[in-house]
């Protein structure tokens, strides 16, 4: 593939990962009309924010194997396009069973996009290149994020969210058809010829490791975290505190930079002392956040975003942990458990998503006041974080670690 040819094809898969990033926080901003025009309970929206990151976490081991055996072009371009069809169903979704029918296709769609970007950088760049062009990738996919935060709010107060969304659903159908015009590999020989069946046996056997199982349960519970900012900040904010969609977007967009703030803030703290250090330092420490709101649920809008944006920032933790997990692993293995645990951070954050709304319901049927409702969420967010941190500090760094060199950005050593 000439230089020009790769050049394009990670310009679109980064373009998507903006579309999955956007995807992955826009519920938060708008859930209230969500659930008024879906006649949605606090479970039924807790149900609807979980069915994108299920989809997701039951994608990523698939995902791999496909890459392997087809490279990241078809497969992308096949699961955008399932996106693009979902994109444009939950626009015009008549009521929750469509939206959450949606939210698994989108969910399904932006499953590949970030570890293909890697895989694809990885296949056609020098190691030099490939770092700097994917630190790029992941600095942008931020806007994603930031668009589905005041952007989207504004936008929805101003035209509705179907005509907002809809915007979102034509860059996905954009998304689509630059990956299948320009992201053009193949798989491996060997993967290709290799049984199916004896893939994923082999992928399953990495579960009997037992020093993955000491990082599964923080995996998992960094979705306690950013469960609020992917979904129920929004609730939060408008029931307790009266905002309306825009002042929420604001909110939202404070959340994201911190989160973006706290991303270049972790590889400096990983050099002056070390990786499980700093992981387990800033859990404990956004882990306060929690407390504080399970404590002060109603304290102040100010005092409420601020705690709550210091809590989403255990979502940062994630690339930190993967690399702990990389040198864990078996070189031959590293694709394959790496998605293993990938897929447990996004059925944490399906999980959690759906459990706040259980709770969030079971506040709404006693009448509690919003902000004791919510108060429990925070406090149970917090036991979450503290029970899988008792695991973590038994857990080892490998000789395979990654170890950060600059913001944003890290290298292996070996």
């Amino acid at each position: 593939m000439r230089p020009s040819d790769a050049d394009r094809g990670i310009a679109m898969l980064t373009f998507a990962f903006v579309l999955s990033q956007f995807y992955r926080s826009c519920l938060a901003v708008i859930a209230p009309e969500l659930q008024h025009d879906f006649a949605l309970s606090p479970a039924g929206f807790g149900a609807l924010s979980s069915c994108f990151f299920l989809a997701f976490a039951a994608a990523q081991i698939p995902v791999g194997l496909a890459f392997d055996r087809y490279g990241v072009g078809r497969p992308t371009a096949l699961l955008l396009g399932v996106g693009a069809i979902s994109s444009i169903m939950f626009v015009v979704a008549p009521g929750g069973g469509a939206a959450m029918l949606a939210q698994i296709g989108l969910g399904l769609a932006c499953a590949p996009v970030f570890m293909g970007l890697m895989h694809f950088a990885s296949e056609h760049l020098d190691e030099k290149r490939y770092m700097r062009e994917v630190s790029r990738s992941n600095a942008l996919g931020m806007i994603g994020a930031l668009c589905a935060t005041a952007p989207l709010g504004w936008m929805s107060q101003w035209i509705g969210w179907r005509y907002a969304m809809g915007i979102s659903a034509v860059c996905m159908v954009v998304a689509c058809y630059g990956v299948w015009r320009h992201v053009r590999d193949t798989g491996h020989a060997d993967a290709r010829h290799a049984p199916m069946g004896g893939m994923l046996i082999d992928s399953a056997r990495l579960l009997g490791m037992r020093s993955l199982w000491l990082l599964i349960p923080l995996c998992v519970a960094m979705a306690a975290g950013t469960a609020f900012r992917n979904a129920w900040s929004g609730p939060y904010l408008a029931n307790v505190y009266g905002l309306a969609a825009g002042p929420r977007g604001v909110a939202l967009t404070l959340l994201s930079l911190t989160g973006f703030a706290t991303a270049f803030l972790l590889p400096v703290l990983v050099r002056r002392t070390s990786l499980k250090q700093t992981i387990l330092g800033w859990a404990c420490f956004a882990t306060c956040g929690a407390v504080l709101l399970a404590i002060w649920p109603g304290q102040g809008v100010a005092q409420s975003v601020a705690c709550m944006g210091l809590l989403t920032t255990i979502g940062m933790l994630h690339p930190l942990v993967m690399a702990q997990g990389r040198g864990l692993l078996p070189a031959a293995k590293r694709g394959r458990g790496l998605g293993v645990l990938n897929s447990f951070v996004f059925l944490g954050s399906a999980l959690t998503s759906w459990g706040f709304g259980v709770l969030a319901n079971v506040g709404h049927d006693r009448m509690w006041p919003n902000a004791t409702a919510y108060g429990v969420i925070f406090g149970t967010a917090a036991v979450i974080v503290i029970v899988a941190l008792v695991p973590y500090v038994f857990s080892a760094i490998g000789h395979g670690t990654v170890t950060a060199k600059g913001p944003g950005q890290a290298v292996a050593e070996s």
